[in-house]
Formats: structure tokens, sequence, C-alpha cells
């Protein structure tokens, strides 16, 4: 029987996009031909890049050019990306001019995906969705799409232009879609409410991780009566929640708590988060960005994930961040906002303490309840073993397999 080909398109780069990444490992493994095609979007990445395009079993082809490879190709994109943008303002999404807008390399990646006849085509990000559709439908094959994200949902309304051409993007490609995948119950919820007559099938698939990533468990000594913090991103800034953190934890002014911030941060923020933090800034510490792979085995070595997302734009509280699987894996206790999703989800799996979103009282409540190392140890092993038997890759992928396959 012949082997089937699946193309993976992301406007992206697969290290900060690690759901194509465990998407594509997934899918070679279990015996499909994959390739994944992508854009260059960021200079920090490269290396990144490199590392883990070294490791991975399956072609990958980065199109549209980048400030070190085909530059002129790189410029070409860029002005055709800026002029479609502008030309839409006042002539609408038509004519292909939404496409070039939403992706700056679409023409590239569509050329790549047509010289490559494949069972699928599944496109990640919203600039990737009209080029998995274009292709598969080229080669009368099927096309599929992961809604990581809400799109509609990231845009405020003064961004009315914006708006606009997502929906217009959505109502257009996705009645083609053999299926759609979500990374949140909630999400799913709110693209089947827009697109109620979609006909084709819908998964949720938690961002997860492999179990080959699970560090041993990190047993806390018990003379160590220290409570490490920890919270990640690809950069660190404000209106991510980190600032009521800061609050609480100049409230409790503890010095045997300590948070860990792993991600880029520029010389201003970090100027800004030490002179907030004011007396207990040496409690604070900063690792620079950690490899996605890498992170439950760094992880492992604090006590507690915090999960501060907030609930603006809309997406942020109907999402569900890779944080929380990471901190699971790892064996962390986590603190969790109240945004709808992880409300939702903590009354599902009991894996933290709540608080109020903007609540300083309440997160401070939630840190003192883990500096208690009763709580802590119970919280830190049941989350363990629920990632070990549950809450992972392993197990989650097999709900997008079973739409593949």
């Amino acid at each position: 029987m012949q082997i089937k080909k699946i193309v993976l398109i992301t406007t992206g780069q697969p290290s900060v996009n690690p759901r194509i990444v465990k998407e594509a490992d997934t899918l070679h493994a279990a015996g499909y031909k994959v390739t994944v095609l992508y854009n260059y979007f960021i200079g920090w990445a490269e290396e990144n890049d490199r590392i883990l395009l070294s490791k991975v079993g399956w072609e990958f082809y980065m199109e549209g050019g980048s400030p070190l490879q085909n530059k002129k190709r790189y410029l070409f994109t860029r002005i055709r990306n800026k002029l479609a943008g502008i030309i839409s303002n006042y002539f609408g999404n038509g004519f292909l001019l939404a496409e070039r807008t939403q992706a700056r390399a679409y023409d590239e990646l569509l050329k790549a995906a047509k010289k490559i006849k494949a069972d699928w085509y599944i496109g990640h990000n919203l600039g990737a969705l009209a080029v998995a559709v274009n292709a598969a439908e080229f080669h009368g094959s099927k096309a599929g799409f992961d809604f990581e994200d809400y799109y509609r949902g990231e845009i405020s309304q003064k961004q009315k232009i914006i708006s606009n051409r997502i929906i217009w993007l959505e109502n257009k490609y996705l009645p083609a879609l053999s299926y759609f995948s979500a990374a949140s119950k909630m999400i799913l919820s709110a693209v089947q409410e827009d697109h109620s007559g979609f006909k084709g099938k819908v998964v949720t698939v938690d961002n997860c991780f492999p179990l080959k990533q699970q560090p041993l468990f990190s047993k806390k000594d018990k003379n160590d009566h220290t409570l490490q913090l920890f919270w990640f991103s690809q950069t660190i800034g404000i209106n991510r929640g980190l600032e009521i953190l800061i609050d609480a934890l100049v409230l409790l002014n503890n010095r045997s708590i300590h948070l860990t911030l792993a991600g880029r941060c520029d010389a201003t923020i970090l100027s800004y988060i030490k002179t907030h933090a004011g007396a207990i800034q040496d409690t604070l510490h900063f690792t620079g960005i950690i490899e996605p792979e890498a992170l439950p085995a760094f992880a492992a070595k604090f006590d507690v994930g915090m999960a501060l997302e907030l609930q603006t734009p809309y997406n942020r509280d109907i999402c569900l961040t890779n944080k929380i699987f990471t901190y699971l894996l790892a064996g962390n206790a986590i603190i969790l906002s109240k945004t709808a999703m992880q409300l939702l989800f903590n009354e599902w799996h009991k894996i933290g303490y709540l608080y109020a979103v903007n609540d300083v009282q309440g997160l401070v409540r939630a840190i003192l309840f883990y500096l208690d190392r009763v709580n802590l140890d119970k919280q830190r092993i049941y989350n363990y073993v629920l990632a070990k038997n549950e809450l992972n890759w392993d197990v989650e992928s097999k709900k997008l397999l079973a739409v593949i396959n």
C-alpha cells in the first residue's frame, strides 16, 4: 500500500510553534510521509529552528526567504504584503488581497504545496488556511485546519479592518475543510457557533506534551523551606498577568519565596519589573529562552507553575495554553487565574489553586496555600501522575490520528 503524504503549513517558524512540531512527529511516527512548509518570522528563533530541525524525521522547507537566506525574495514578499494591506483597506478583501495580507509568503507557500501531491494539507494559523484549502482543491485532496487560538477573539473592536479580514477568510475557506481541531473545548465551541453549518469533523486537541519529555519526579528536600514559583513565555512583558504576581510577592515580602521568569526580556521590561518589585527584586530570577523540548525538565526544578492568563482579549479567556501542560508534565503545583477555560479545566482535573483575575489578595492566598508543604507535595505528586497517565501528547494525539486515519 502506498504511503500517504501529509503537508503541514504555517506562516511561522517550527521552534515557536511546538504544536505543529508535535503533530508532524506524531504523523511521521504513524507512518505518513510528512512535509512542513513554513516562513521566516523572527530572527531569534533561527538558531532554535536549526537545533530542532536537525533532529526530526520529516521534511521541511522555508518558503519566502529571510534576512539571511534569499534576501531578495524576502524583501519582495514584505513589500507585496504591505501593499496588499494598504490596497485592501480601500478596496476590500477580494482579489487575493486578504490572503496576501494575512500571510507574507502566501504565493510561495501555495506554490510549494502544489508541488507536493499529498492526501492531506493541514494549516496551522490563519495565514495558512487559504494555502491548505487551495492546495487540497488543486490536487483533489483533503484539507484540515488547527485553531490553536480563536482568531476572531484576538482582535479588539477598534481593529475593524483586521476583524473583517479574519471573518472573510474563515467564511471563504473553512467550509471546504474536512475537519478542524481546536486547542480548547471553548475555542472549538466558539468556532462551531461561528460556522454552524460546517459539515466536517471537529475535535479538541489539548496542548499536551509527549511522555518522552517527562523528567523523573523531582522530590523536594524536607529541609528546603523555600517556595519556587515559575513562569515562562517566548517574551516577558506587561499585560501578561505578571504585574499582579509581583504585587502579591511585594505584599508577602517573604524572602523564601522566589520567582523565576523564562523568556526574552529587553532592558526596558527588565528595568520596569525590577522597579515594580522594589525591595524584593533580588528574589526574581531571569533565565532567557528555554528550548521547548527542554522546558518540562527545566520546570521540574520549581514548585509551582503560574498560569496567569487574563480575560481580554476574549481568546485569552477561552484558551488553554501550553503552560499548564508543561507544569503538569514537570510535576508542578499550579496557580491559575479564573479565566473561563482555566476555571472549567480545573473543575475537571483539580490541578491547582484558582484566584480571580486581578485579585491580588486572592493570589496571595494561593501562594500561601502552597507555602504549606503538605498542600504543595500532595498537589505536585497528583499533577505528575495525572500527566503521566492522562494529560500527555501520547494520549491526546490519538484524537488527531483518529480523524486523519
